[in-house]
């Protein structure tokens, strides 16, 4: 770490962990600011523009018997990449570590009041509160000390909390108590640099390292993307949900979006989020190259969409709960739905069983293919699948709420559903449906009689396409409570969509009342002579 000598006003090096004490300087770039290759010639850097806060940050420290100072603009090589990236991951806790901190202010006048409120002050409207670097040096420092223009002490952080806290939306205790920042949930983190701008695009990401407490390489040249890769190093460090809880701000919104936000500039209505429960004790989730993995109970939405809470309430309404909106994609694979808004009720009414879902990280406008594309080909229940569905499987490609099979993409596939007819609630149908290659789609009922030879459908229905002829079914009887007998067929078709709907494969049931159903004696009959056929020879 370079620091300035106060009293001769040479850099000089300190390495590792041992630092005298030292002030530090926050401010806003100009044009004009000296550079640790312009600070090499004092009698040229003595005459550049940025040289007087320099110089001012200096004598203010000597007053305080304070030997050392560090300025940004001189005090890092930032023609050294491997340099920049140790001071931008070293930033936060280089300003915490400070004896204090001078913040300049040069669009405060002197004439300018000062009050502790901050309402409509001029105070409050200078530009040091609206960029993104000045977040962590506002927060992390112990002692803060604010300046006019021309130098005059105009107040400390402490004595000027509650006019700080109008300004920027951070909670007063964390200006008062630095140590509780990462007690605050992500989300209204993020919402105190939504409004913040900086030069470069990458910056937003980069200036927020220290408020998240982590550490990332510098890519300049990656764009958004790095504010991506900060997302999903916060990721690494908390199951914090509030993560996921921003709004898209987009001019003309996608249809869907990925689980990351774009920018800062998302999380702007999130700054009233509040925990409902210890997050630490939540489950655990984990960003993949397929998406974010996690174990979810998915509820309904009021659309064709689902929603997943995310722990966390309005500020004043801890009854209501916040959620957003996903939209099943394919196979265990969603979409956040309806960006533009989160989902927000007194109860969500849980519709599914827990289970293992992703949800894409990022989707790029150019490429990617439209939620209703992917049901192309999709295998659906349409008709006569009024009742319960105990079991469908594999689990991971089927969509409860539309009823249907998202096969985009598989060569093969093949799908077993148990169902419970609401006619008959008593009886037990099993589907098996599936195709392969370009061959056409097929559906049958299982006969449940030969059940060592379709036992291993059951849990995997791959076999499916090994089982013999006999397990296979056009018709399947059941019988009732009041052993009235019913029987059912099951066909399949391609129906294809209207405007705007993709093609999809439907299977459709329906009671058969054109053939001679059997007694119950007869049927009874008729299932021993399948038992024998099971038997070892």
């Amino acid at each position: 770490m370079r620091l300035i000598n106060t009293s001769t006003m040479q850099l000089e090096e300190f390495m590792g962990s041992t630092l005298p004490k030292y002030a530090i300087l926050s401010h806003t770039w100009l044009d004009d600011e000296v550079s640790l290759q312009d600070y090499a010639n004092m009698e040229k850097a003595s005459k550049q523009k940025g040289f007087a806060k320099i110089k001012l940050t200096c004598e203010q420290a000597q007053k305080t018997k304070i030997q050392y100072a560090w300025v940004d603009t001189c005090c890092i090589d930032k023609t050294s990449s491997a340099e920049l990236t140790e001071a931008i991951n070293s930033m936060y806790q280089w300003y915490a570590c400070s004896a204090v901190c001078y913040v300049y202010l040069p669009d405060l006048s002197p004439e300018d009041p000062v009050d502790t409120v901050g309402l409509y002050s001029t105070f409050a409207e200078s530009r040091w509160f609206t960029r993104g670097w000045t977040l962590q040096e506002l927060i992390a420092p112990k002692l803060v000390e604010f300046y006019d223009s021309t130098w005059n002490f105009r107040g400390t952080k402490a004595y000027l909390c509650k006019a700080i806290s109008f300004a920027t939306a951070i909670d007063e205790e964390v200006l008062r108590d630095s140590s509780l920042l990462y007690n605050i949930p992500v989300a209204r983190r993020m919402s105190w640099a939504a409004q913040r701008k900086t030069t470069r695009l990458e910056d937003i990401a980069y200036s927020l390292l220290g408020i998240f407490d982590v550490n990332m390489p510098l890519l300049y040249g990656e764009g958004e993307k790095a504010f991506i890769r900060l997302q999903a190093e916060i990721s690494k460090e908390t199951n914090d949900l509030t993560l996921f809880a921003w709004k898209s701000n987009e001019t003309t919104p996608q249809d869907s979006r990925g689980i990351l936000a774009r920018s800062p500039a998302e999380f702007l209505d999130a700054g009233n989020v509040i925990p409902v429960t210890d997050h630490r004790f939540a489950e655990e989730f984990t960003l993949t190259n397929k998406g974010l993995r996690i174990t979810a109970e998915l509820a309904q939405g009021s659309q064709d969409n689902y929603i997943l809470s995310l722990n966390c309430s309005p500020r004043g309404a801890p009854e209501q709960k916040i959620g957003i909106y996903l939209k099943h994609y394919g196979a265990s694979v969603y979409v956040r739905d309806n960006a533009t808004e989160l989902a927000v009720q007194r109860e969500f009414e849980r519709a599914m069983h827990a289970k293992v879902i992703y949800i894409m990280k990022n989707i790029i406008r150019t490429t990617f293919t439209s939620t209703d594309q992917v049901k192309r080909y999709a295998i659906q229940l349409r008709n006569g699948f009024e009742g319960k569905f105990p079991t469908v499987l594999p689990a991971n490609l089927w969509d409860g709420q539309r009823k249907l099979y998202l096969t985009q993409g598989l060569c093969t596939f093949a799908g077993l559903i148990y169902f419970h007819p609401a006619i008959c609630p008593k009886g037990l149908l099993m589907i098996a449906c599936g195709m392969s290659g370009t061959s056409e789609p097929w559906v049958f009922f299982l006969n449940k009689l030969r059940m060592k030879a379709i036992s291993p459908c059951l849990h995997d229905p791959n076999h499916l396409f090994k089982i013999d002829k006999s397990c296979m079914l056009e018709k399947e009887i059941i019988y009732g409570i009041d052993s009235k007998a019913m029987q059912f067929s099951v066909s399949i078709s391609l129906q294809n969509g209207k405007e705007g709907e993709e093609p999809r494969y439907c299977i459709d049931v329906s009671e058969d009342v054109t053939g001679d159903v059997p007694s119950i004696l007869e049927y009874q009959q008729w299932q021993l002579a399948q038992l024998e056929k099971d038997k070892d020879p």
